[in-house]
C-alpha cells in the first residue's frame, strides 16, 4: 500500500542515497495536489457530525472540527500528526522544517505552549527528524521517533528508533528504547500502554528489497521486542482503544489494498483479528472517545483526495478480551486468524478536501 509505506520511506530511500543527500531529498517530499485542487475544510460542509471533538491535518495546516464545524488552528508553518494529551488539555503536534522537524506543546486553540524538542542546524548532517509524539497513559513521559544514531560507520543511515523523555523535561534526558532494522525506515507509531509497555511498528527488509511492517510490543528500553503481528500480516498504524483493550490497525498481507482490522489487546497478548474493512487504501484509524466506533482516512471519488470517514463497530470495544491460546496461535512466522463479520457501513464525513493520510485524526 502505497500511502502506508510513505510513513517509513520517506525517511530512506532504501540505499540509495543517505547523509546530506537524504536531508536535501526529504526536503522536496510536499505534496502540491491540496493547494491545486482541494478545497480547505473550513468552506466545507461534513456530511455527518461528528461527537466531540476532532483534530484533522489538511496540507501542514491543523483543523478542528466541532459541532459539524471545521476552524483552522495554529501559527503558520508545515505541521502533522496532531496527538492529545491523555487529559485532552494539551495538543502535540510536529513542524517540519526544510531539513528537520521538531516537536511542540500546544493548547487545544493551537497557541504554542513549549517546544520540545530542537533539531534544526546550520550544518546539514546536524540536523534530525522527530515524528509519531505520543504521551504515556500517566501524563509524564514523551515518546517519539527518532533519527539517531545515524551516520556512524557501524549503523548508517538516518532511520528512525523509539525514544522517550519526560514531558515537563528537556531534549538532553531523552533515552532510546529500539534498535531498529537499518536501511528500512526504522521503527515508528509508538504507543505507550499502562504499566509502562510500548506498542510500535517496526520495519524489515527481504532479500527483495520488499519492506514489512509488523506491531511489536516491548516492556522496557532496548529490552527484548515480542512480534504481535506476522511479517505476512504486514500490519501497521495501530490505535489502541481508550480502554486499552482493542487495537485497531492497517494490515496489507502482500497486497497493493489493505484491510482495516480490530483485535483484542490485554498484557501484550493480541488476539484473532477480525476485518471490519477489506480491499481499500485505508490509513491513519482514531477511536472514538467512547471507544464505540472508528475514524479512519480513504480516498473517494476518482480523483483520490483523502477523506475523513466514520464507522460504527457492530459490538462495544470492550466485548472481547484475548487469551493466552491466542498468542501462541499467532507466531511472528504465521498470519493471524482473522474473521470477517457482516458488511460495515462506513459514513463518509468529508467531501472535496483532501487530508494528509499519514496524520491520524486526534478524538477526544
Amino acid at each position: 500500500m502505497i500511502l502506508r509505506r510513505l510513513a517509513a520511506l520517506l525517511f530512506v530511500p532504501l540505499m540509495v542515497a543517505f547523509g546530506s543527500g537524504v536531508y536535501l531529498y526529504l526536503g522536496t517530499l510536499k505534496s502540491k495536489v491540496v493547494k491545486e485542487h482541494a478545497q480547505l475544510p473550513t468552506v466545507t460542509k461534513p456530511k455527518f457530525v461528528l461527537p466531540g471533538t476532532m483534530f484533522v491535518v489538511q496540507d501542514g495546516r491543523i483543523f478542528k472540527l466541532n459541532a459539524g464545524s471545521f476552524t483552522e488552528i495554529g501559527p503558520a508553518g508545515d505541521w502533522s500528526q496532531p496527538a492529545l494529551t491523555p487529559d485532552h488539555t494539551r495538543l502535540l503536534a510536529v513542524a517540519r522544517a526544510g531539513a528537520s522537524s521538531d516537536l511542540y506543546l500546544l493548547d487545544l486553540g493551537g497557541q504554542i505552549v513549549k517546544r520540545l524538542t530542537k533539531n534544526d542546524s546550520k550544518i546539514l548532517d546536524a540536523n534530525h527528524w522527530a515524528y509519531y509524539p505520543r504521551v504515556s497513559p500517566d501524563g509524564a513521559t514523551l515518546f517519539f521517533s527518532f533519527d539517531s544514531p545515524k551516520l556512524v560507520k557501524a549503523a548508517p543511515g538516518v532511520d528512525l528508533s523509539v525514544w522517550s523523555m519526560p514531558l515537563n523535561g528537556t531534549q538532553s534526558q531523552a533515552r532510546r528504547w529500539t534498535d531498529p532494522y537499518w536501511y528500512t525506515g526504522g521503527d515508528v507509531s509508538p504507543i505507550p500502554v499502562v504499566g509502562g509497555g510500548l506498542l510500535y511498528v517496526r520495519h524489515s527488509i527481504d532479500p527483495s528489497t520488499a519492506v514489512h511492517a509488523q506491531i511489536y510490543y516491548q516492556t522496557r528500553p532496548f529490552g527484548t521486542g515480542k512480534a504481535l503481528t506476522s511479517l505476512a500480516d504486514d500490519c501497521s498504524e495501530p490505535a489502541l482503544s481508550p480502554d486499552g483493550t482493542q487495537l485497531a490497525m492497517v494490515c496489507s498481507r502482500g497486497k497493493q489494498t489493505a484491510a482495516l482490522e480490530v483485535a483484542p489487546f490485554d498484557g501484550g497478548v493480541l488476539g484473532p483479528a477480525k476485518v471490519l474493512l477489506d480491499s481499500g487504501l485505508y490509513a491513519s484509524p482514531a477511536w472514538s472517545p467512547d471507544g464505540k466506533a472508528l475514524a479512519y482516512l480513504a480516498p473517494a471519488g476518482a480523483a483520490g483526495h483523502f477523506q475523513l470517514w466514520y464507522l460504527a463497530l457492530p459490538l462495544p470495544a470492550a466485548s472481547a478480551t484475548a487469551s493466552t491460546s491466542a498468542a501462541g496461535a499467532s507466531p511472528a512466522s504465521t498470519p493471524r486468524p482473522t474473521t470477517t463479520p457482516a458488511p460495515l457501513a462506513p459514513v463518509q464525513v468529508t467531501q472535496g478536501v483532501d487530508l494528509t493520510g499519514t496524520s491520524a485524526p486526534a478524538w477526544y
